[in-house]
C-alpha cells in the first residue's frame, strides 16, 4: 500500500503557510485568498510546477504578489524551465495585460497597445518624418499565421512612439528562450508571446520608472541574453559609423614625404653647413632657408612636415 502523501496536497499545505507573506506583499485591492486560488489553479493547469524546485516556485509566486499581478496566464504566468545542471525551476513572467495594467497605474504613459499581424490582415507601416501604422484585421475564420507584431505607445505629452517586429525577428528571440517544453507559452500562447516580445523591445525607447523597467525584465532569466538586449545583432550608432568612415578616409589620404625629396633636402642642408666657412654665417642661413622653403610650400598644398606627420600618425593610432 502506498502511503506517500499526494504532492498537490503537500504543496497546498505549504502555500497556506505562506498566506501572511502573500498578504504583506500584495496591494490592498488583491486579497491573499484570491491570489492563492489563482496560484493553485495555475499549478494544477501546469502539473510540471509540482515537481520544480520548491524554493523557486515560491520565489516566483512572491514576485507576482510584489508586482500586484495575478498568475492567471493573462496578467502573468509562472513557467518551468530546465537549468544547465538538469534541474527544473519556476520563473515568474509578466504578460502584456499585466504590463499595461501597471503602466496605466503609474501614469508614465497615457496608452500602450500591442497587437499581432496575420497573413490576411491589411497592414501598412511607414517610417520617416511622418511615421504611420495602419492595421485592418481580417474577419476570416482563419486569418492566417502571425507575420509581425507591433506596439504603439502614447506618452503623456501626446507624442506617439511605435515599434514593429517581423516574425523572423520574433523567432530569433524565441530561439534564445530556455522554455523548450511543448506546453510552454511559446507553444500554447504564441500570439501573446509575440506581443510580449515587441513590448519588451519597445520599452527600451520609452520613458518609464525603474519599477516598470524591472517588471518588464522579470523574465530575462528565461532567455540566453547578453545583457538586456533582445536584438540578435546591434547596429553601430550613426555617430560611430561616421567616425569610423572619417578615420578610414584620413588614413587613405594622409600625406607622405617622398623619399628622394627628403634625401635631396638633407644633402642641400649639409652643403649649406659645409660652405658656411667661406660665405659666413649669414650666407649659410640663407641657403638653409632656401632648402627648407620647398618643404613648407609642399605642406601648404596638403603635405605636412615630417615632425607634424609623425604626430598626426600617432594621434590616429590612438583614436583607432
Amino acid at each position: 500500500m502506498n502511503d506517500a502523501p499526494n504532492p498537490v496536497v503537500v504543496l497546498r499545505h505549504e502555500m497556506q503557510g505562506m498566506e501572511a507573506q502573500f498578504k504583506a506583499a500584495l496591494p490592498a485591492h488583491i486579497p491573499a485568498e484570491r491570489f492563492m486560488r489563482v496560484l493553485m489553479t495555475a499549478i494544477q493547469n501546469n502539473p510540471k510546477l509540482v515537481n520544480v524546485d520548491r524554493r523557486s516556485l515560491w520565489n516566483a509566486a512572491m514576485r507576482a504578489a510584489q508586482d500586484g499581478l495575478l498568475p492567471d496566464g493573462r496578467e502573468g504566468a509562472i513557467v518551468d524551465y530546465k537549468t544547465k545542471g538538469g534541474g527544473s525551476v519556476a520563473q515568474w513572467m509578466p504578460m502584456v495585460q499585466g504590463l499595461r495594467k501597471k503602466v496605466r497605474n503609474s501614469g508614465e504613459i497615457a496608452t500602450w497597445d500591442a497587437n499581432v499581424v496575420r497573413e490576411k490582415d491589411h497592414f501598412e507601416f511607414r517610417l520617416g518624418d511622418d511615421p504611420l501604422i495602419v492595421h485592418m484585421p481580417s474577419l476570416d475564420a482563419d486569418p492566417g499565421k502571425v507575420i509581425a507584431a507591433y506596439s504603439i505607445a502614447t506618452l503623456k505629452s501626446g507624442e506617439k512612439s511605435r515599434e514593429v517586429m517581423s516574425v523572423a525577428e520574433i523567432e530569433r528571440v524565441r530561439e534564445r528562450s530556455r522554455v523548450k517544453s511543448t506546453d510552454g507559452p511559446w507553444f500554447t500562447d504564441y500570439a501573446e508571446m509575440c506581443r510580449k516580445t515587441v513590448v519588451r523591445r519597445h520599452s527600451k525607447s520609452l520613458p518609464m520608472s525603474t519599477d516598470l523597467d524591472d517588471l518588464i525584465r522579470r523574465d530575462d532569466e528565461l532567455y540566453d541574453l547578453k545583457g538586456a538586449a533582445d536584438r540578435s545583432e546591434e547596429k553601430p550608432a550613426l555617430a560611430d559609423r561616421l567616425s569610423a568612415l572619417a578615420s578610414s578616409v584620413a588614413v587613405e589620404t594622409a600625406p607622405t614625404i617622398d623619399g628622394e625629396a627628403a634625401e635631396a633636402a638633407h644633402a642641400t642642408t649639409e652643403t649649406a653647413v659645409q660652405s658656411s666657412g667661406d660665405s659666413g654665417v649669414a650666407g649659410a642661413g640663407a641657403k638653409v632657408g632656401a632648402a627648407s622653403a620647398p618643404s613648407h610650400a609642399g605642406a601648404g598644398r596638403g603635405q605636412q612636415p615630417a615632425s607634424e606627420q609623425a604626430a598626426g600618425s600617432s594621434g590616429k593610432r590612438t583614436s583607432e
